[in-house]
């Protein structure tokens, strides 16, 4: 394997020196996210910095996807992004309903369903920060850019931006008529249909409307009820109006509605020998890694499967710019992001109730972002602005346990969190000496949490039906007022540029990330409920160049990067005696962490109408000073031999597209991806009945465009790599996981007017 990556590595070097140096320059047009430079690659226009510059001109770790790249690949959401950029990992952790993300950059990130967990990489959707970890795999037909920013974002993006962000724009409604509509029919009896359509209603009033609708019986089979057991039904509606009552004053308003009716995510068990499931139940793995039920892909859950879970999703945006002369403007920002959710789920995965939980949960939050931002050509450009954060959390828990007593016993407890952040923040370049510029950024947040937790009533049952209970029992915790807790943290940022020519560029920065402190989401105790753990820190120093060579033919970015961790925060299975489980999951600050690796990134036309791109990801992650009672045994011990999660040492992808003209307004293309993400530890305590080997992601799709209706096929992950995406131990009792999705092709119809 490593002789193929220094292949790629070789490649990408060769393709940087053979072709000789050229200037490549983006043209100022704030309404463009790429401009076409003549007879080489696109200008890519990115706001990594909470203004536009080209992607080139930026010095940190970005890759970016444009428009037109966007329009050639079949995203389902942010997951299908990874290959865009090396050393990251996104899947879903099929456990909540509408996808939960976890999104790892670097080796940070957090792969946990509770909204008590902030999130270490932030998902920014038309400049909006998703709190949490549910409803962050968004999906829109009509996204203008993605782009990828590699380590801490402290300065500009604030707190919980520690492993870097996931940055989406969707595209401006226009004043002349256009649109697009898509039908997918794909295997397991999917089918999408989406449009996006945008007009001019008064010569300074826009709007655009889209939608979509999307079924699927999904890639799980449920062998206890015979048959599919994945179902589900995505609705979304969204609407937007631009509104320019004078030249230097746009406004723009957007509402998104969103819906997901679906089968409980299906879990599988991998119990082992000495699990009290296999040892008590007879729910035994028939070999390492294999599930309980034989098949990666086929379930004996016992859940209910009437999709009776269910996602919502609502979102208000509120933007207004104001140009204040020819390189001045103030932006100011509103955001609502409301989300309800609920769900029944079989986390024992058995055709028993040994484990199951009912989640009805519910998140509000209110952004306000005011900034101003000075570009132009002086030596002097900045931003500097002011941010308001607002959110609460509420969960009504209630678990169905087989396995601690009697035929079932139940316990249900009642969450509600609360986070009050305000920060200001500036950023600034300045020209120091023709072609040297020295940045200078910083952040100052407050944060302020809450967090309330009560137990209702311990019933006990005689028999498997909830009703008639033998026996009562009062709840561990019980909280008249909530716990407050407030935390503050100055995230600084240095870098200096230096320009070569105007096509090479070389740069070195500094900068600090770190993730709030809170209170345990799910505890078991009043002591794990009411003491919150501390922020997180982390410092980057990464050294990088970008260049653009061979008359704008080659664009080959790299960097090399050194991060350390301090009170890294990691959550923790132990004991609760006493309780209804008997155990209980806490998050501390148990340890340091250093990771360092080198990144690069390569897009290149080696001939007329044939782009080819690649990445390459070389990460070394691992534990610094880590001691934890990681077995439960109430002992501490020291913990730096584990690996870090979802941290493989190498990713890469190779691909590339060729597109020509088949007669009179018709051209068809070609395009192939192979994503590989190196074997990695999926669970804390690295089992390794849920660790994944490497993995070869193959992507590919031919496509013809008549005029301007297409008509493609496609295939995803064609190699049909099974790999885990989530996994969890409960120690000694038993452990489960959830594969990626299998192999599957489609056809799609695109009309574009």
């Amino acid at each position: 394997m490593i002789d193929r990556v220094k292949h790629v590595s070789l490649l990408a070097v060769a393709a940087a020196t053979v072709w000789p140096t050229t200037a490549v320059h983006a043209q100022d047009n704030g309404d463009a996210v790429q401009e076409d430079t003549p007879g080489g690659l696109n200008v890519i226009v990115v706001t990594a910095r909470k203004r536009e510059e080209s992607m080139q001109d930026v010095p940190a770790s970005i890759s970016a996807l444009s428009a037109e790249e966007l329009d050639k690949r079949f995203d389902s959401d942010v997951r299908d992004f990874a290959d865009s950029s090396p050393n990251i990992v996104i899947d879903d952790t099929q456990q909540g309903p509408g996808g939960v993300a976890a999104v790892y950059i670097r080796g940070i990130g957090v792969a946990d369903v509770e909204k008590s967990v902030d999130p270490a990489v932030g998902v920014v959707f038309d400049d909006i920060y998703i709190g949490q970890s549910s409803g962050s795999l968004l999906r829109a037909i009509d996204i203008d850019r993605v782009e990828v920013l590699r380590g801490p974002q402290g300065t500009l993006f604030g707190r919980n931006a520690t492993g870097g962000v996931i940055n989406i724009a969707r595209s401006r409604p226009t004043y002349d008529l256009s649109g697009k509509a898509r039908l997918t029919y794909g295997r397991f009896d999917s089918w999408k249909i989406e449009g996006v359509a945008s007009t001019g209603l008064t010569d300074n009033l826009a709007i655009k409307l889209s939608a979509a609708y999307e079924k699927s019986d999904g890639y799980i089979y449920n062998a206890f009820y015979d048959q599919p057991g994945q179902r589900s039904e995505f609705y979304a509606l969204s609407g937007t109006l631009l509104f320019e009552p004078v030249d230097n004053l746009a406004i723009q308003l957007s509402y998104d509605h969103q819906k997901t009716e679906q089968d409980p995510p299906q879990l599988l068990a991998i119990n082992r020998s000495t699990d009290l499931f296999c040892v008590v139940y007879n729910q035994c793995s028939p070999a390492p890694g294999v599930p309980t039920s034989g098949d990666r892909y086929v379930s004996i859950s016992d859940g209910r499967l009437e999709k009776n879970a269910t996602f919502k999703l609502d979102m208000a945006i509120g933007k207004a710019t104001y140009e204040i002369g020819s390189d001045m403007q103030v932006d100011y920002i509103f955001g609502w992001l409301k989300t309800d959710e609920e769900i029944n789920q079989d986390f024992d995965a058995a055709p028993l109730t040994l484990y199951h939980t009912d989640r009805p949960a519910r998140w509000r939050q209110t952004t306000n972002e005011l900034r101003l931002t000075k570009g132009g050509a002086g030596p002097l450009t900045f931003v500097l602005g002011g941010y308001h954060w607002d959110s609460r959390y509420t969960i009504n828990l209630k678990n169905y346990i087989g396995f601690a007593g009697p035929p079932l016993l139940t316990s249900a407890q009642d969450v509600t969190q609360t986070n009050k952040s305000w920060a200001i923040y500036g950023e600034a370049d300045y020209e120091i000496v023709d072609r040297l510029t020295l940045t200078l950024g910083a952040r100052y947040t407050k944060d302020k949490k809450s967090s309330i937790v009560n137990d209702l009533p311990i019933f006990i049952y005689g028999t498997s039906v909830e009703q008639n209970p033998i026996a009562t029992l009062p709840g561990a915790i019980s909280m008249a007022t909530p716990v407050r807790e407030s935390w503050s943290k100055f995230t600084p940022r240095v870098s200096l540029r230096y320009e070569f020519t105007d096509d090479v560029m070389a740069y070195a920065l500094w900068s600090r990330g770190y993730r709030g402190g809170g209170f345990n989401g799910r505890p078991s105790t009043i002591g794990a409920a009411t003491i919150p753990y501390d922020p997180e820190t982390l410092d980057n120093y990464e050294a990088g160049f970008k260049a653009e060579l061979a008359n704008g033919l080659v664009r080959l970015n790299g960097a090399v990067f050194l991060m350390k961790y301090d009170d890294m925060q990691q959550d923790l299975d132990v004991p609760a005696p006493g309780t209804s489980t008997g155990r209980e999951n806490r998050t501390i600050n148990a340890s340091s962490a250093e990771l360092k690796g080198f990144e690069l990134d390569l897009t290149a036309l080696p001939f007329d109408g044939f782009t080819l791109r690649g990445n390459l990801g070389y990460l070394d992650a691992e534990y610094k000073d880590f001691v934890g009672d990681i077995f439960s045994t109430g002992t501490p011990v020291d913990a730096t031999f584990l690996d870090i999660r979802r941290a493989p040492k190498w990713t890469w992808s190779l691909g590339g597209t060729y597109e020509t003209d088949i007669g009179e307004n018709a051209t068809a293309w070609v395009t192939g991806d192979i994503h590989y993400i190196g074997a990695h530890e999926i669970t804390f305590l690295n089992n390794p009945n849920l660790r994944n080997d490497g993995q070869y992601l193959i992507d590919a799709s031919i496509n013809v465009r008549f005029d301007r209706t297409t008509v493609s096929l496609f295939g995803k992950n064609l190699a049909d790599e099974d790999g885990w995406t989530i996994g969890y131990d409960v120690q000694g009792i038993w452990s489960y996981g959830a594969p990626r999705p299998r192999r599957t092709w489609g056809v799609a119809l695109t009309q574009t007017f």
